[in-house]
């Protein structure tokens, strides 16, 4: 009798160990790789608490780098056969990532949906388009941005001026640098507007890229030549960031850099107008919460207004082993608009967003829903890195007092060079 209890337990425990051993060999722990972001970290945390608790086999690991750090590990990552499942990729990055199969194609069923335009149907117009290569989507967005002009209310209000009221928001460029010289101090206490300076290439892009576009300038032509140094943009280049320099009012060397926060002197209070995204708000300091005001983004026509769009998306990479779970993870986590928007700044681009609480309680969301109307993705191009740092280094020569048609000649010769490789 003794022998056969023994037997029993022997058989109860080699049971339960297979059984711990099955469980174990069904979970699945994601890895997921994000810019820093601290208020984007700590909404994914939340979301990733809550999708675990529906679905206890599967655990999400969050990791984040500064964002001129990030693309650098991740690609080394992927380069030593260890990359993440889950991966946050700017849109212009996705022609390189996708011709070099790092990414996976979105899965559908994970979205609801059978089809392509069924998965486009859940989204803003051209929401995916800059994720999309090929004809097939390879991400979808966290942030689906445009830019508008952010003001702090108190500031003008010191030279006399209403910003709640409409009539005092600069239309144009000119305007812009005209009500910006009368904001800046000259003991360098405070400026009137800068532009980002000091960080990576595609911070200037998101920038100048509307200039451009008003402007009527491109970065390479229908044929794929550099076209940076014709005209237009040699124009838009000298009658934006040039003119901002040459009245002594912006520049490099009267930016605060700050790789996390590129906004700090905005946020703290130290500059009195911003271009930026809906997204910046959560990092500002409380005082400028409470005092800014978003208009429209300055433009060279106000009739017919150009702005940027970009997404800081999520994808799947190629070599993950849990693509199924990590796509339901990104439609789990992306599906929360209201949530996204309240805790982060950020619009996941899913049709109704502005219509969410949260948009109708975030300040200029009219006016950010009106410029995705008018924006454009910046130029595709696989090699588009080396591209934007030439167009970046020519910015930072004229700045520093190389003619403007000199240094965009060299970024066009560069840019050739890099497409002919």
């Amino acid at each position: 009798m003794g022998f056969t209890k023994k037997r029993t337990a022997v058989a109860a425990l080699s049971a339960a160990t297979m059984l711990a051993s099955v469980c174990a060999s069904f979970a699945v722990e994601l890895t997921f790789w994000h810019h820093t972001y601290p208020p984007a970290r700590e909404f994914i945390e939340k979301k990733a608490a809550e999708f675990t608790a529906k679905n206890p086999d599967i655990t999400i690991k969050l990791h984040d780098d500064p964002h001129g750090d990030y693309e650098v590990k991740l690609l080394a990552a992927i380069a030593a056969g260890n990359p993440p499942d889950i991966v946050n990729v700017l849109d212009y990055l996705f022609p390189q990532y996708a011709s070099r199969g790092i990414l996976a194609e979105v899965d559908n069923a994970a979205f609801g949906v059978n089809s392509k335009e069924e998965l486009e149907a859940l989204y803003q117009p051209q929401a995916l388009s800059g994720l999309t290569i090929d004809g097939k989507v390879y991400g979808v967005p966290e942030e689906f941005n445009t830019l508008a002009l952010f003001i702090n209310k108190e500031h003008l209000k010191e030279i006399g001026l209403d910003a709640e009221d409409e009539a005092n928001w600069p239309k144009t460029w000119n305007d812009l640098f005209d009500l910006a010289a009368k904001l800046t101090k000259e003991d360098g206490s405070r400026i009137g507007f800068n532009w980002v300076w000091n960080l990576d290439p595609y911070w200037y892009a998101q920038q100048y890229w509307p200039v451009l576009q008003q402007y009527g300038c491109e970065v390479v032509d229908s044929e794929g030549k550099a076209a940076i140094n014709s005209d237009a943009c040699v124009k838009a280049f000298s009658e934006t960031w040039k003119v901002l320099i040459d009245k002594n009012i912006g520049g490099p060397n009267m930016a605060t850099v700050n790789p996390v926060n590129a906004l700090q002197d905005f946020s703290e209070g130290r500059q009195s107008m911003a271009i930026a995204g809906i997204w910046a708000p959560p990092l500002f300091s409380d005082e400028v919460k409470e005092q800014y005001v978003v208009a429209p983004l300055p433009q060279l026509d106000p009739e017919n207004p150009k702005t940027l769009l970009n997404s800081y998306a999520l994808a799947v990479t190629a070599a993950s082993e849990n693509k199924k779970e990590a796509f339901e993870f990104l439609n789990f986590l992306t599906s929360d608009s209201d949530g996204y928007l309240a805790a982060t700044g950020y619009v996941t681009g899913r049709k109704g967003w502005a219509d969410t609480e949260a948009a109708k309680n975030t300040r200029g969301s009219d006016i950010f829903a009106e410029g995705q109307k008018h924006g454009s993705f910046v130029w595709r191009s696989a090699t588009w890195t080396q591209e934007g740092n030439a167009i970046k280094a020519a910015i930072e020569q004229f700045a520093q007092g190389v003619p403007v048609k000199d240094a965009l000649d060299q970024a066009a010769q560069e840019i050739d060079s890099v497409r002919q490789r």
